[in-house]
């Protein structure tokens, strides 16, 4: 899709806005930034240490910049770009490539870690962003530090943790389209155990009209309530209990034609049936999930870590997938799922070695059932099966016609269904060795040993009007499987050895230097789509990294640059069926990543702090025909150039109040939102801001805040399953919202 939209280039803002405050800085030598501690190797370590590309952000910064959606991370982080069709679908894009696999048998490329957990199924990965203590993003391969799943990058999301000191806060908001929210948490406990309650609700009435009867489509209504207990019964022993409930009932997606995008005329709803499991546009989802960690230090240079974790979801989404009035193309889809793992690692330290070795062990067993409902006579005629007989276009008396008056109605009800049953055990080391006091080498590797089952079903009923014209088929016309009902399996067992390598040099006391070499593997699938088992090979990765991080001497600047090069063989695309409508996974062959990715962060004044990032990438299927179909293709979702600039603000208005204002312009080129470069958006730039009052001690605050304050249309996604039958649809991005909050604190912060 283009718009036209001629937008603002970045970088050439994002220096002036730098240049701008370059003068305050001078005089501002002696302001200092806060060292950023990360734990992307399994141990405690500043970040400038780390011989990775790898950004964080802590607690007050998401806070003061409002970030309580995955999707808003896009903006702080360089190279990550995260697309939420809704909460049962994500897409997480890291260095332009895309893990965003809903089907049970697919596998992830980005690592989605919670509390050193691995939640990274696109069903169950999603969380509500709320009381953290920091996250953590690491780009390529890291396989060694986060799994397999890791292929392309890890989301490592750390929750804030129960202290002694009694606190307590409460923020509540409102704003327009129907906004509310309320969030809080309750900390406190003894020397010896300590607890914490935090919990969040929030809703939003859609901004897409739906002119159907049913409610307004891409709102939003969720809940989540986190207990945590942490026991401390010696100054070597800690145990961390943590609880995770997440809830959802969401009015469900809008996926309309391209004629009503950006208007109020969408007429979207599913038919009363017996196969989508609601009669209504929407999504409900439930997630439970169980952290325990204990952490035992053994003496001054070992200490023992076990994380076990049990997680079980269950979504169901029932959507209008024609983006017409017509009750054409309507599916749902259930996903449930269990997971659970466990990790048991061994931390070593000394004057020149760290380092860790440890096992881990995971399974899940998860399920997708895909429902689909439609009326016959107007399906046929919006495939264009009537045509011959004088019935041309989408009619909905297509039935009453054929049938004489007889019957007004045909519905048709039809299913699939795919299974897995994975598990995974995994041995892995990582050393770090002070080869000189300027030189540090890790070496690391992970070995792992993967066991996959996947299974398919299906059941097509025979069309009662393709039956009368003497044709025993189904509605998609014998092309897609039909196992009536009946289940056929496969499976496969693979082993890798994945390893990493990497060297720091400091140069000075201002500059480290870093390299890596390191290789990802996503793994193999088994697809029983076409009724044998079709194994598409495991994806691999080889990547090439040279960075530098710093600060800029005499200057409170810290920054980071990096360029990377990655190539793959047997790169994997889902893409839909053009008969069916079901997805499936594909080989596309060889294909490569190159990219620069830069970030900073200055405290321009006293008052004032400067977070700015950009990302370069040049990437997609290798140009060779024998790539087939995709050879020369651009990836899905990967823009070429992404940018951010993001502010802090406050200055004392008087003895006992502060003015306060935070705000982030994100900025990224075209993409295409499939893999055939069908579908494509122009240049999106978003603005939001945020201004307040403050006490100056904090202990509360009154903050307006707007979302895409320019009100800039843009598109989420485009083309989706209706693409397949010939209706491509849109999915709109969010207009302008505005909020008002105000929050209260109590007690130790």
């Amino acid at each position: 899709m283009n718009r036209n939209k001629k937008p603002n280039f970045p970088l050439s803002t994002l220096a002036c806005v730098i240049s701008a405050f370059a003068l305050q800085a001078q005089a501002q030598q002696n302001t200092q930034l806060e060292e950023v501690i990360v734990t992307a190797q399994k141990r405690t370590q500043a970040i400038q240490d780390v011989p990775l590309t790898v950004s964080s952000l802590d607690g007050d910064t998401l806070n003061e910049l409002g970030i309580d959606r995955f999707d808003s991370l896009s903006d702080l982080v360089p190279g990550l770009v995260v697309q939420q069709q809704s909460v049962n679908n994500n897409g997480y894009v890291i260095r332009g490539i895309t893990s965003d696999d809903g089907s049970a048998p697919g596998a992830a490329r980005v690592s989605v870690y919670l509390n050193g957990t691995d939640v990274s199924r696109s069903r169950t990965s999603y969380f509500e962003v709320y009381d953290m203590e920091r996250i953590e993003v690491v780009k390529g391969p890291q396989a060694t530090l986060f799994g397999t799943a890791a292929s392309i990058g890890a989301m490592s999301f750390i929750t804030a943790r129960p202290q002694q000191e009694f606190a307590s806060s409460l923020t509540v908001g409102a704003g327009n389209f129907e906004l509310r929210k309320l969030e809080g948490m309750l900390t406190g406990g003894n020397e010896t155990v300590q607890g914490r309650l935090a919990f969040v609700t929030r809703e939003r009435a859609g901004y897409v009209e739906n002119t159907s009867g049913e409610a307004d489509l891409n709102g939003y209504e969720r809940e989540a309530i986190r207990p945590s207990l942490r026991f401390t019964p010696s100054d070597d022993l800690t145990i961390d209990l943590v609880y995770n409930y997440d809830k959802a009932s969401d009015p469900g997606t809008a996926f309309v034609s391209q004629d009503v995008l950006f208007t109020d005329n969408a007429a979207l709803s599913v038919p009363d049936n017996n196969v989508l499991g609601m009669n209504d546009i929407g999504v409900e989802r439930t997630v439970k999930d169980f952290n325990a960690t204990l952490s035992w230090e053994l003496g001054n240079e070992l200490s023992l870590t076990y994380i076990g974790a049990q997680r079980e979801h269950d979504s169901l989404e029932a959507f209008d997938a024609d983006g017409t009035g017509f009750e054409m193309l309507n599916f749902s889809e259930l996903a449930s799922g269990d997971q659970s793992s466990h990790e048991l690692r061994l931390n070593f330290s000394g004057e020149r070695i760290n380092g860790f070795v440890g096992a881990s062990y995971f399974e899940e067993d998860a399920t997708q059932f895909v429902g689909f409902a439609t009326e016959e006579g107007t399906f046929l005629s919006c495939a264009g099966a009537l045509s011959g007989i004088g019935i041309t276009g989408c009619n909905a008396d297509s039935t009453a016609l054929l049938t004489g008056g007889t019957l007004t109605a045909l519905a048709y009800e039809s299913y699939y269904a795919n299974g897995a049953d994975n598990s995974s055990l995994n041995l892995f080391v990582d050393v770090s060795y002070q080869v000189t006091p300027q030189l540090e080498a890790t070496v690391g590797a992970r070995l792992v040993r993967e066991k996959r089952e996947s299974s398919y079903t299906s059941a097509l009923p025979v069309s009662q009007i393709r039956a009368s014209q003497g044709m025993m088929t189904d509605l998609f016309f014998g092309l897609a499987l039909n196992t009536d009902g009946e289940m056929i399996r496969g499976d496969s067992d693979n082993s890798a050895v994945l390893p990493r390598f990497n060297l720091l040099y400091t140069l000075n006391d201002n500059v480290n230097l870093y390299g890596t070499l390191s290789k990802g593997e996503r793994s193999e699938v088994i697809d029983m789509s076409s009724g044998l088992e079709n194994l598409i090979p495991a994806e691999e990765i080889d990547n090439y990294e040279l960075g530098i991080k710093g600060r800029l001497a005499g200057t409170p600047l810290d920054y980071a640059v990096a360029a990377f090069y990655q190539n793959y063989d047997n790169f994997q695309v889902n893409v839909v069926d053009q008969d069916s409508g079901q997805t499936r996974t594909e080989n596309a062959g060889s294909a490569t990543n190159t990219g620069l990715e830069a970030e900073l962060r200055w405290s321009a004044t006293e008052n004032l702090q400067l977070l700015a990032n950009m990302a370069y990438i040049d990437a997609g299927i290798d140009d060779d025909s024998g790539n087939g179909t995709y050879a020369g293709n651009q990836f899905r979702l990967q823009p070429e150039l992404t940018g951010a600039l993001s502010y802090l603000y406050e200055t004392a208005i008087s003895n006992s109040l502060l003015f306060t204002s935070s705000g982030s312009w994100s900025y990224r080129s075209s993409v295409y939102f499939d893999i055939a470069n069908q579908f494509e958006e122009d240049a999106v730039d978003l603005l939001n801001l945020r201004a307040g009052i403050a006490a100056s001690d904090r202990n509360w605050a009154l903050t307006l805040a707007a979302s895409n304050l320019l009100d800039e249309e843009y598109i989420m996604d485009a083309g989706n399953t209706g693409s397949s039958f010939g209706y491509p649809t849109y999915i709109q991005g969010a207009p302008r919202t505005l909020s008002l909050e105000f929050s209260k604190r109590f007690g130790a912060f």
